[in-house]
């Protein structure tokens, strides 16, 4: 062996025995991470004696990933102590434009101190320093002394920092995603600027959150191309005589800003700390003492995650303090065939979920079968598992007529009994499934805080409002599908308690739970739906659509990609030349061409208003009549599946496919409702609620012009624009009409002036005008609004008619569009929360009197304030009574709640 081998292979494995002993050193930039959980996590959590904790939550959730992801020696949390005073005094204005801290986080930041200490995790704070700068003097001392660091941080400005041995782990959206910087992938990043170039590329872009000026014009991208042309900002300016334009005047003007704001944003790496970081390490908490500091503020599933990082168990005095689901031993075949039955026969609440489990690898060939149908169960203290379609499908129609059912998604469980497909038999009847033994977790959930999203059984088990429990692993043995029940089962008893105690239950018990089984015998029903047409309508858009896309490329004198926005804004803007005044670009450096811009260009340019019909003619081709026929299952009908837990308002969402999106007043929508027709000797009839959300305003603000308005009966707009305008009803225009129209319905939503100038295209100041005399000719309505925010402000939530409550979360932001659209919130939802209640009962009562009278015709789709039916032509005089009686007689208001029936031989034909 060469010398040179020898001595290649002696170093390579020094280096390797170096590398097994370095330690690595986590540091947290307290701020930063502080900051962004409580602005991640808005639902409201407190500790028992009140104090707020969504942010320490946050925290510790991302403490935890920390930990469990890098496994580090040691941790150390860095905090900012008193004014930056050591970057006031070099740019006094620095950070001065930032508002006060939200009180609610405030008060977060002592107790994260404390939890840290709970943790034996050091807390590092110097006097007028920043905690930028403590994690900038312990990545570099760190560095010297052979420790691999990782930094915590959400600042960008770290990424200076960034090392082969310093590396950055860069929260990149609330407090769970984050990407590892390394120098790399801080060059790609930045198009060129590598971490020491970092300061120089803020000296020049500046940075506006904390007040660093830069030089005005100059953005990132610009900044970016001048250091990697010039070398670094000494060069940039050594040579700021050779850039042309606004630009090198702005940067010459400028120079002393661009120095100052680089030296600003440089992190110092000498700030006075004393601790040694041979003396950070981790785990060496207490448990008890974590369990006591954790379990006092609620926490008592983030408890037994903390104290499983020090490789420990619960002390035994504390392990009835944490709610880890308690997953019994699974019985199989027969012994849980029988255990079902008597847990179905003593009443106990039973969870129940599919699964199909996947086959261990090496085990599967092209050739096997489908792998079988695997139903889990839970009752008690049993856990069953049966495997195969006759052991299932007996299991859960035992559960369906005897049980008391619970799940995660339970209209799904029980759409294995009843398919979406109806040429498939159903394996109960309809009449079997009694919505008083059904209880679906999410939905509950839902209730609680539908804003949330984190509806799923795992999602609600770890809610520190509710369990805040520990799921266990799953395994091959004990799949997720298994703990999902056991833990669904356990949730009944808080959700339960929630419900009741937030005045919940009688909307769970007697819309949502009764509303499932509608909406379950709905899906299964569907729309009877023509593909020949479909592919007829098709082949008619596409030949359209080809004509457009010539006729465009003829105007703009090349071929291009219309569906490319940047194509297509380079061939608007930069070929053809079409006005760019106040137009913003996009991340990509080109001009957007979204909706809102087109459509305020296409006014003057035909050619922009042939872009946005091809692009609605585009959208309707692929997104309907091609994808729809794929969808027709073999009974002739589309399926959709009708969400109770997706909109935060309360209304039903529809999805797989979206049937409440195909546009109502656009022609092309009109010829793709021409497709969804009925069988032969039946009609298709269409029943909708008339100005529902404004009557509720009516009835909830008791405004008495308002009130008479309706009660008159005479056109409301028309009557609304007399007020408004000044003028007699019988001199209303149009145009005043129209206008009164948007107003009205303005109001609900909560627009502000701006929104109503943008909707009419009017200047902001008569629209405001057009606003305030509203509320002087309705004069109740305003002091409705106002009271509702005032509702929230004190609650924190917004509540229906009928209990249906909507957390406001930031009603008290500091924020003014967080406020503004929280306010909005505030107002709205009493009417459109109760809208929504209404359908709901609705069709609760619609069904439930098709069933009692005998009649054949469905209930078909709901879509806002509208309910569908197919009808057969002997009873469509019954029905269209029926139905409009029903639907008029779900509340009794200050004003006439009216339904309007129509109906033809296809969707389009009905509306």
């Amino acid at each position: 062996m060469a010398d040179s081998q020898i001595d290649a292979q002696g170093e390579a494995q020094a280096d390797s025995r170096a590398a097994a002993r370095r330690r690595t050193i986590a540091v947290i930039d307290g701020n930063s991470l502080m900051h962004r959980a409580f602005h991640a996590i808005r639902q409201p959590m407190n500790a028992p004696d009140g104090r707020a904790t969504n942010a320490l939550f946050g925290f510790f959730n991302m403490f935890i990933k920390l930990v469990e992801s890098f496994d580090p020696d040691g941790v150390i949390c860095a905090f900012d102590k008193g004014k930056p005073q050591v970057r006031i005094d070099m740019l006094p204005q620095y950070k001065a434009q930032r508002p006060p801290m939200d009180p609610a986080l405030h008060e977060q930041f002592p107790m994260v101190k404390d939890l840290l200490r709970a943790l034996d995790v050091p807390v590092v704070e110097c006097p007028g320093w920043e905690g930028d700068d403590i994690l900038g003097t312990l990545a570099r001392r760190g560095e010297a002394a052979g420790y691999d660091m990782l930094l915590f941080t959400g600042d960008r400005d770290m990424y200076q920092l960034a090392t082969e041995r310093v590396k950055i782990v860069a929260t990149k959206k609330g407090v769970s995603d984050v990407s590892i910087m390394t120098p790399e992938s801080v060059d790609d990043l930045y198009h060129g600027i590598t971490p020491e170039l970092v300061p120089d590329f803020y000296g020049l872009k500046g940075d506006s959150s904390d007040n660093i000026p830069g030089v005005p014009g100059i953005g990132p991208k610009k900044a970016a191309a001048l250091i990697v042309q010039y070398g670094n900002l000494d060069e940039v300016i050594a040579h700021a005589d050779e850039v042309k334009g606004k630009m090198g005047e702005n940067l010459r003007a400028h120079i002393d800003d661009a120095l100052l704001s680089r030296k600003v944003a440089t992190i110092l790496t000498n700030a006075p700390i004393e601790l040694e970081l041979s003396d950070a390490k981790f785990p060496t908490f207490d448990p008890e003492t974590v369990v006591e500091a954790f379990s006092a503020l609620g926490f008592t599933g983030m408890t037994r995650r903390l104290v499983r990082l020090g490789g420990a168990e619960m002390p035994a005095s504390a392990r009835q303090a944490t709610n880890q689901l308690e997953v019994p031993e699974p019985l199989e075949g027969d012994a849980a065939q029988a255990a079902l039955g008597e847990a179905v026969l003593s009443k106990q609440w039973v969870a129940a979920e599919l699964q199909k489990p996947q086959k261990k690898k090496g085990q599967q060939s092209l050739f096997d079968e489908e792998p079988p149908r695997v139903l889990w169960l839970a009752s008690g203290q049993k856990l069953m598992r049966l495997v195969g379609d006759e052991a299932v499908d007996a299991a859960l129609a035992l559960l369906v007529r005897e049980g008391l059912l619970v799940g995660g998604d339970v209209k799904a469980l029980l759409h294995e009994l009843f398919p979406m497909d109806s040429a498939q038999p159903a394996k109960v009847e309809a009449t079997e499934l009694d919505p008083a033994r059904l209880f679906d977790v999410a939905i509950a959930g839902y209730l609680l805080d539908s804003d949330s999203g984190a509806f799923s059984v795992a999602e609600l088990y770890a809610n520190p409002t509710l369990c805040a429990g520990v799921m266990p692993e799953a395994t091959d043995e004990l799949p997720a599908a298994a703990l999902d029940v056991c833990a669904a089962l356990q949730l009944v008893e808080p959700l339960s308690r929630r419900l009741g105690a937030e005045g919940a239950k009688d909307l769970f018990r007697n819309v949502e739970m009764p509303l499932l089984v509608v909406l379950l015998q709905m899906e299964r029903c569907g729309l009877y739906a023509d593909a020949a047409k479909m592919a007829e309508q098709s082949a008619e858009l596409g030949t359209e659509i080809e004509g457009m896309v010539s006729s465009i490329h003829e105007q703009a004198g090349e071929k291009f990609n219309l569906d490319s926005p940047q194509q297509l804004s380079h061939v608007l803007f930069d070929v053809m030349g079409l006005p760019t005044q106040g137009l913003k670009k996009t991340k990509k450096g080109f001009y957007s061409t979204n909706a809102k811009i087109l459509g305020d260009l296409a006014r003057d340019y035909e050619v922009v208003q042939q872009v946005l019909e091809y692009r609605e003619r585009a959208k309707i081709k692929s997104t309907y009549l091609d994808a729809l026929p794929a969808l027709i299952r073999s009974d002739h009908r589309v399926h959709t599946t009708l969400n109770q837990t997706v909109a935060a308002t309360g209304r039903l969402s529809s999805s797989e496919p979206n049937l409440q999106n195909i546009p109502t007043r656009s022609q092309l929508g009109h010829r793709v409702r021409t497709a969804f027709t009925v069988p032969e000797g039946s009609v298709f009839l269409a029943c909708d609620y008339s100005q529902i959300e404004l009557r509720l305003l009516a009835h909830l603000s008791g405004d008495e012009h308002l009130v008479a308005a309706f009660n008159e009966g005479a056109d409301f707009h028309a009557a609304t624009a007399a007020r408004v305008f000044g003028v007699p009803v019988e001199e209303v225009t149009p145009q005043l009409r129209s206008r009164a129209k948007a107003v009205n319905f303005g109001i609900v939503y909560g627009q502000q002036a701006y929104g109503l100038a943008t909707s009419l295209k009017i200047g902001r100041a008569e629209a405001q005008g057009m606003i305030d005399r509203y509320f002087e000719a309705y004069p109740g309505v305003r002091q409705f609004l106002d009271a509702s925010i005032e509702f929230a402000r004190k609650t924190g939530f917004a509540i229906t008619m009928y209990g249906r409550r909507r957390q406001i979360k930031d009603i008290k932001a500091s924020n003014f569009q967080l406020r503004s659209f929280a306010e909005r919130t505030a107002m709205n939802h009493p009417m459109q929360g109760t809208a929504a209640d209404i359908i709901k009962i609705a069709m609760i009562r619609v069904a439930d009197r098709l069933r009692e009278e005998g009649l054949r015709s469905k209930l078909v789709l709901q879509i806002h304030d509208e309910l569908d039916f197919e009808v057969p032509v002997d009873e469509v005089e019954t029905l269209s009574e029926l139905v409009r009686e029903t639907m008029e007689g779900v509340a009794d208001l200050r004003v006439p709640l009216l339904a309007d029936v129509s109906y033809g031989s296809n969707w389009a034909e009905a509306k």
